[in-house]
């Protein structure tokens, strides 16, 4: 499969969501929804204007969604088959795995100090917000596949972190 750029990544799982009709999903529901979100917002994001942080930051943050996008287009077919957890301490232990690998990306973004004025094209600050935003994602609805879609997620993100930015 040839790469593809961000805004392809984002404009095919906009129309993933379309044809599914995941887009009834209300808020936090559904992984493919906030992910969207998240990436209409990054995609946008101009790299020309960007600090050296700025910039390893945000090819690690492509990279891992890369990654994590030809396991999606692989998986695509199967995504939404309805599909119970088979039982409630499977569902606790994927969540505490999540909630760990989730803890870890966020510590690895770098912080912004607060004495100083936030640069509108400083990726640091955007990227947090997003990632706070995506950790909203309510795991008590989603399926199996979801929640190794979810940990790829945070797993992807989180090697790509550890290689590029720490």
């Amino acid at each position: 499969m040839k790469k593809k750029t961000p805004v392809q990544m984002t404009d095919d799982l906009a129309r993933f969501i379309k044809e599914t009709r995941e887009d009834v999903a209300l808020p936090h529901e559904s992984l493919y929804v906030d992910l969207l979100e998240q990436w209409k917002v990054l995609s946008r994001y101009q790299l020309e204007f960007a600090d050296a942080q700025s910039k390893k930051l945000y090819n690690a943050y492509w990279n891992s969604m890369t990654r994590w996008y030809e396991v999606f287009d692989k998986e695509r077919e199967d995504l939404l088959e309805p599909a119970a957890m088979t039982s409630l301490d499977l569902v606790d232990f994927y969540s505490g795995l999540i909630s760990d690998l989730m803890d870890h990306v966020i510590s690895l973004v770098p912080s912004y100090p607060h004495n100083n004025v936030i640069k509108l094209t400083d990726f640091r600050v955007l990227l947090s917000n997003e990632l706070q935003k995506i950790t909203q994602l309510n795991l008590g609805m989603q399926g199996p596949i979801d929640f190794a879609m979810i940990m790829d997620y945070w797993k992807l993100m989180g090697d790509a972190f550890d290689k590029e930015v720490s």
